[in-house]
């Protein structure tokens, strides 16, 4: 049983009875989501002095509910009721799965009764949480089983029906001197001598095993001796299926390196030391008697946005996540390759054999990959991401000349966004100029009037028809023509430049709202959206020069929404709220742009006035799908109305998209499915079919 205490609209106390184990944690994830309509309030009859949940007493009642419960989870219909003690109207949804029966029950206690709405809303959150439930369940098996073939000695091919390799764990690899990412794709059969090939590459068509001992070929074209056993997986309809091959090495050549002491690594995340990682960095260039003899890469890692994880939930999350990182760092390089913490949130890799930029890319995406994936921290699930630097042992001459290149080249891709990967080229080593000749050239370029605005239409999915507008800044370079903001903002970000964008972008934005409303009267004028970085939002100045520009155009404040991402707002969440709170009360509108991508949206959307949910296009992009996506979705859309925002869903792109927004409830949208940014000449054309 579990009891959310936050105090959003304070009409319900939310119980939960988990009959799967899964059920309780999801439910804490999802009923914070939630917390909108299922928060608890104080009530006398459920609560002590100090205002926590009497656990007896909700027990009790819990007890009184159990034949209702039950009865629930064998109709597996909804039943709303009412009790006598507590006074309270009692909300019983089952959690589906599937053709079974339930896998528990969603019990909340109102003080009134349950609205059509917030009935709705309850369902949304039993799907979620069965979809997430479905989900966990699936990824945990397949971890389990990918687990325990990662751990095996020996080593392991499955091939399609065809004999092409489509799985193989890491010892196969390593026996036959691969990646794993290389055997995909391959035949099975290339990894024996040519002249051990059967005629065909196909698995055979009766089912059946069979094991031999024979030789097999590792990429350097060495052979070494092995033992098979195969199992050919036959379906009496569709015939062959594929081959499953376990390899043993009868050399004992893929055998795993000794163990490294344990005074050598790191004790939160269990990869080498700082100390130890450089005595490996050292050794390797010392090994490089003469060029391109022992070449390696040194890949310099660096989590994005981990600042945040440690001030807004506390050092104990942040060890947490650094511990996950760590740990699948490890699991994601080859045996001979070293894993170690060399900072904070730092980490560094060692991957032998990579002589060019080409071979160690390969590397850097599978890192970016496998630390993408959802990880649990406590009661939160982040998904990390972190920006490479690769530096190539050929092109430095010391173990800390080396580090030092991996580390710009880490700051340079850092400067692209989250996310990215960068080479530390000659140029960048000898001076990094091009980040310093960038800003100059933004400088100039703000004098100039070199920046331009794009305005993306927002339409009512209900009617089609347009509500407003986002204005997106272009940089109509000189000699490069027009730049997207991904080539010039990321730059501006890391210094005030930003916040003199931002303010370009206000003051134009209301110089072409001024003139479309002087063409166009209400109600045919629609709002414009601007984005606010988190510099600017935190900037004491900036509510009265968003109000002085409005006063200076003649323009109303309704007229004007300002959205602001989640991570704009961690590095001064406290300034950030103070200055967006001014703001709704001056009467500007507040959107809450990229929902789900940060660390605390729910937080947010609890303290802060927002009118409106942008629902970020990751999202949105699966949601015609059969995927978890979809429940989650509907959940935010079902949350948003709960709290009396409107959603606006971003990047739709497809007839299916918009046809599961609308059925949700979703408002608004805008995507390349309705119109890509354009010039306000365009735009004014949509205005006049307004």
């Amino acid at each position: 049983m579990s009891t959310p205490t936050s105090q959003a609209r304070g009409i319900v106390q939310f119980l939960v009875t988990p009959i799967d184990g899964l059920l309780d944690g999801v439910v804490h994830r999802l009923g914070a989501s939630a917390a909108g309509f299922v928060a608890g309030v104080p009530d006398a009859e459920l609560h002590g002095d100090t205002g926590a949940p009497d656990q007896a007493r909700l027990a009790g009642v819990l007890d009184d509910l159990r034949p209702y419960i039950q009865e629930v989870l064998d109709s597996g219909e909804a039943r709303y009721l009412s009790l006598a003690s507590p006074e309270a109207a009692v909300a019983l949804v089952p959690v589906p799965c599937g053709g079974d029966e339930p896998l528990g029950c969603l019990a909340a206690l109102s003080r009134r009764g349950w609205s059509a709405p917030e009935r709705v809303a309850l369902e949304c959150m039993a799907d979620a949480a069965a979809a997430r439930i479905s989900r966990s369940r699936a990824e945990h098996r397949v971890r389990m089983l990918e687990g325990a073939l990662r751990a095996a000695e020996l080593g392991v091919t499955i091939a399609d029906e065809r004999g092409r390799i489509v799985y193989a764990n890491p010892a196969e690899a390593r026996m036959h001197g691969y990646e794993v990412e290389d055997l995909y794709g391959r035949e099975a059969r290339s990894l024996a001598p040519p002249e051990l090939w059967s005629p065909s590459a196909g698995v055979p068509r009766r089912a059946g095993r069979w094991a031999r001992e024979r030789t097999n070929v590792r990429s350097d074209g060495t052979r070494f001796p092995v033992r098979l056993c195969s199992d050919a997986i036959v379906d009496d309809e569709a015939g062959p299926l594929g081959l499953v091959t376990w390899c043993e090495d009868l050399t004992g050549a893929g055998r795993d390196a000794p163990e490294v002491p344990a005074t050598d690594r790191d004790a939160l995340t269990g990869v080498l030391d700082r100390a130890a990682f450089m005595r490996r960095l050292q050794l390797a260039c010392a090994a490089r008697v003469e060029p391109r003899s022992a070449e390696f890469a040194l890949l310099f890692v660096d989590l994005d946005r981990f600042k945040a994880v440690n001030d807004r939930h506390g050092h104990a999350a942040g060890d947490a996540l650094l511990g996950t990182v760590g740990r699948r760092l490890a699991a994601c390089v080859r045996p001979t390759d070293t894993v170690g913490r060399v900072g904070g949130d730092e980490f560094a890799v060692l991957v032998h054999g990579a002589r060019r930029e080409a071979d160690a890319v390969p590397v850097a995406q599978r890192i970016q990959r496998t630390l993408s994936a959802a990880a649990p921290v406590g009661a939160l699930e982040v998904h990390p991401s972190a920006s490479i630097g690769i530096a190539l042992s050929s092109e430095c001459e010391s173990a800390e000349e080396l580090l030092a290149c991996a580390d710009l080249a880490m700051y340079r891709a850092k400067a692209l966004g989250p996310g990215h990967y960068g080479s530390a080229d000659a140029a960048l080593r000898t001076h990094d100029s091009a980040v310093g000749a960038l800003e100059d050239d933004l400088r100039r370029a703000i004098d100039a009037d070199e920046l331009a605005l794009r305005f993306q239409p927002i339409v009512s999915l209900e009617h089609g028809g347009l509500v407003g507008f986002e204005a997106l800044v272009r940089w109509d370079h000189p000699e490069r023509g027009l730049l997207g903001p991904q080539a010039f903002l990321p730059v501006a970000e890391r210094s005030e430049l930003i916040v003199d964008i931002d303010r370009w972008v206000l003051r134009a934005a209301a110089r072409q709202l001024r003139e479309w409303t002087r063409r166009y009267p209400a109600p045919c004028c629609p709002s414009v959206s601007v984005n606010f970085s988190g510099r600017h939002v935190v900037r004491p100045d900036v509510v009265e020069h968003t109000r002085d520009v409005l006063r200076e155009f003649g323009l109303e404040p309704g007229q004007l929404t300002v959205e602001v991402t989640e991570t704009s707002m961690v590095d001064d969440a406290e300034a950030a709220a103070t200055t967006l709170t001014r703001l709704r009360e001056h009467g500007v509108r507040l959107a809450l742009d990229d929902f789900g991508t940060g660390y605390s949206s729910l937080a947010y959307l609890r303290q802060l006035p927002f009118d409106v949910l942008k629902i970020d296009r990751s999202f949105v992009q699966r949601v015609g799908h059969a995927s978890p996506d979809r429940a989650i979705v509907r959940s935010v859309v079902a949350l948003a109305h709960t709290l009396g925002l409107s959603v606006t869903a971003e990047g739709v792109e497809t007839r299916e998209q918009e046809s599961s927004l609308r059925s949700f409830g979703c408002e608004h949208a805008q995507g390349f499915l309705f119109a890509q940014p354009v010039t306000a000449a365009v735009a004014a054309g949509w205005i006049e079919r307004r």
